[in-house]
């Protein structure tokens, strides 16, 4: 066999979309597209001759970079064709001044990953939203008390240089086309928390039809009431949707009021990086693993 790695195309979507689907990851072209608009060369295919066998997409926002949505066919693993895939991969990323390089894998391809040298960082619960469950408790309370703080305020439509400048602090590269794409579809949603005027945290959510994500979600770290009030705002627009949201495990105040309105924890990922970790400390839900 010889196995070759070629950019995805839009012929190639299909495959892309049965292929990830295999690994009940709720995927579709529309996802492709995206990654491919964010990072033209960066969404790739494992071909054996004419045959396509494996997918992987990747993208770089300056010196960090995400891998993910990679998965080899059953038949092919064992050969070295996911090793090229993920090589191409990391080379491709570096090539493009990428210092870091972060993914989330099952914890049982930590080994596998730890041999390009890939550390295990912190893990993340994916949890999935039970459409018929009640949300009459969930809505937000503007008037919340928090402590040393008075109140805080809410904007759906908060300036979007101000947003990227908050994520970018948190996040430790800047991302604004990656949020600036999700904000230019008009089914997503966005709110932002602010108190005296400066911003101290935001949530997104991408909806296509009936399925919403929740994420990314950034909030300052000394801040936990105002993260749940942004939750539950953004979860009172979506009653009756089925949500999905990737919740870092040491986020229990998330997890905690989540299970309590419904949600159930699905399957768990750990994070792993290759490089050192610019993540800053912070309350957050996970945007679509990073773009990986």
């Amino acid at each position: 066999m010889k196995f070759q790695v070629k950019v995805m195309s839009v012929a190639d979507y299909g495959f892309a979309v049965d292929l990830a689907n295999t690994m009940d990851w709720h995927v579709d072209v529309t996802d492709f597209g995206l990654n491919q608009f964010l990072e033209p060369n960066g969404c790739l295919v494992l071909f054996d001759g004419s045959i396509p066998v494996g997918i992987a997409t990747c993208v770089s926002f300056g010196s960090v970079g995400w891998f993910g949505n990679f998965v080899v066919k059953p038949e092919y693993r064992g050969q070295g064709a996911g090793r090229l895939l993920l090589e191409y991969a990391i080379n491709y990323l570096k090539s493009k001044g990428v210092e870091t390089i972060g993914l989330y894998g099952y914890p049982y391809l930590e080994k596998y990953y730890s041999k390009f040298g890939f550390k295990t960082d912190n893990a993340v619960l994916t949890v999935m939203y039970n459409s018929n469950v009640q949300l009459g408790t969930v809505m937000y309370n503007s008037n919340v008390q928090l402590g040393s703080l008075d109140t805080f305020e809410f904007a759906a439509q908060p300036d979007f240089s101000v947003l990227a400048r908050f994520d970018c602090d948190f996040f430790g590269a800047d991302r604004s086309y990656l949020l600036r794409s999700i904000l230019r579809d008009r089914s997503s949603l966005c709110y932002a928390s602010f108190v005296d005027g400066e911003m101290v945290g935001y949530v997104l959510s991408k909806n296509c039809g009936s399925i919403s994500e929740v994420g990314p979600l950034v909030c300052r770290s000394d801040l936990p009431d105002v993260a749940l009030e942004l939750l539950k705002a953004m979860l009172q627009r979506l009653v009756n949707r089925q949500v999905f949201l990737y919740l870092p495990q040491n986020q229990r105040g998330f997890e905690t009021f989540l299970l309590s309105v419904g949600f159930r924890k699905n399957f768990s990922l750990s994070r792993m990086f290759l490089g050192e970790s610019k993540i800053q400390n912070g309350i957050y839900l996970i945007e679509s693993l990073e773009r990986g």
